[in-house]
């Protein structure tokens, strides 16, 4: 059966196509390689049985937070963002450069090496006898308890370089997250909780195209060689597009201030572990029913079958673009995210409860409410064009019906489902370029 299809998921596969001009075919292959996801068998859930008990979030999450160097988060993005790096790429001085400053914040926090007396694990996917692919960062914030499960936090630092003359700086994607990581390891290292379990801060490279969502991640590659026993990770956070300002479309739909948090559908604790948090003043935790992002949990997901979440605040106008430049991020609205953040990986990493964790749950309902959320964004636009906003409007009656059809007790189908799934990506085709015509043709 087919799944709700999150914004994030599907600007992941924008991101291949916009390098060379639009057309009918590239169109069709995106919808063809989406469809693909309906031959997968669903388990529907309701979403009333992802209630769980609410816990109290711990005094050190709240200490932890506190002590977060808000201010420090724009000279990272800067820096990292910046000219002289030349955009992070895979391989480069750049990155090299990048990876440089990471390893010298961690150490400057007090973190200590995660792979064993290093804070580099490079990556092999054509075979030990070849050359490093990749090469990722991570330390760790060990808890009192040597055996003592764990939670790790994911940040990718690579980018897409220089294409042709232009150079994009990727300050919202990813700089946006690996400044998040950075503050929040230095706000551990000042605070010094003792913790029931240790974080590990992970900066994967690779993740960008054309190795996103294969074996060749630096993140796939970290999932199979992991630092500590996979069978004992907690949870996994992973941060994408932590910065951006939002589209005047979300902001009158009222999701201007919105988190994305994708896959508490997996089991009723992580629904419960998003919950115990209260939503912040520019922070609305916004849980989508699906998790299908196709971020650096791709490989967890495949190879290690352990809890993840994956946050974001969703995808600009700039993204994958020479405009994604330091000038561009919100800072105030970063700030106020990272301490919200800092709370949720410190509440995971001391929560008494153990998480769970199911592949391939569908919560029909709630898709469909939070589909009918981003009809709101449309509507409002002034920049869709005439045939596209009619498509969309039937499109919104048809989920309409599915919805009322659902909440009078009719169990979803795999074809009702799958009509869910068309919808979604027209409406968030639409988000991505309002003026994008043909996405009527679908």
């Amino acid at each position: 059966m087919c799944h709700f299809v999150p914004i994030s998921w599907f600007t992941k596969w924008t991101a291949r196509t916009r390098r060379r001009p639009r057309s009918s075919a590239t169109l069709v292959a995106i919808c063809g390689v989406l469809m693909a996801g309906c031959a997968l068998r669903y388990q529907f859930v309701d979403e009333r049985a992802l209630a769980a008990r609410a816990q109290r979030v711990s005094e050190n999450a709240t200490n932890v937070a506190r002590t977060m160097d808000v201010p420090a988060l724009e000279p990272d993005v800067r820096y990292l963002a910046s000219p002289e790096l030349q955009g992070r790429l895979r391989g480069t001085e750049g990155n090299a450069r990048a990876r440089a400053y990471i390893i010298a914040s961690l150490q400057a926090a007090g973190l200590a090496p995660a792979f064993g007396d290093r804070f580099e694990q490079p990556t092999y996917p054509d075979g030990p006898g070849a050359r490093p692919y990749a090469v990722n960062v991570g330390a760790i914030y060990r808890a009192p308890e040597r055996n003592a499960s764990w939670v790790v936090l994911v940040a990718h630092y690579d980018h897409l370089g220089a294409i042709g003359d232009a150079v994009h700086a990727g300050a919202d994607d990813n700089a946006s997250s690996v400044a998040l990581l950075l503050a929040l390891g230095h706000a551990l290292g000042r605070a010094r909780p003792a913790l029931r379990r240790h974080v590990v801060l992970l900066f994967p490279d690779a993740e960008e195209p054309p190795d996103v969502r294969t074996e060749r991640m630096g993140s796939s590659w970290f999932w199979r060689n992991p630092p500590l026993p996979a069978h004992r990770l907690h949870l996994a956070l992973v941060f994408d597009l932590m910065g951006g300002r939002a589209s005047p479309e979300l902001r009158a739909a009222g999701l201007g201030d919105a988190l994305f948090v994708l896959g508490a559908e997996a089991d009723p604790s992580l629904a419960a572990l998003v919950r115990d948090l209260a939503p912040a003043p520019q922070v609305e935790p916004y849980r989508p029913g699906s998790r299908f992002a196709r971020s650096d949990y791709h490989g967890l997901r495949e190879h290690v079958h352990r809890p993840f979440l994956f946050l974001t605040t969703g995808r600009t106008e700039t993204y994958h673009t020479s405009s994604d430049t330091p000038d561009t991020v919100d800072y105030d609205r970063l700030g106020v995210v990272a301490r919200w953040v800092a709370r949720l990986a410190v509440h995971a990493s001391d929560v008494e409860d153990d998480l769970g964790w199911h592949d391939l749950r569908a919560a029909a309902r709630a898709d469909a409410r939070s589909l009918l959320r981003l009809y709101g964004a449309i509507e409002s636009s002034q920049r869709v064009s005439w045939l596209l906003r009619r498509a969309l409007a039937a499109d919104r009656r048809r989920v309409e019906r599915l919805l009322e059809s659902w909440e009078q007790g009719v169990r979803p189908t795999s074809d009702a489902y799958r009509s869910l799934l068309l919808a979604s990506i027209r409406v968030q085709a639409a988000l991505w370029h309002p003026s994008g015509w043909w996405f009527a043709l679908w």
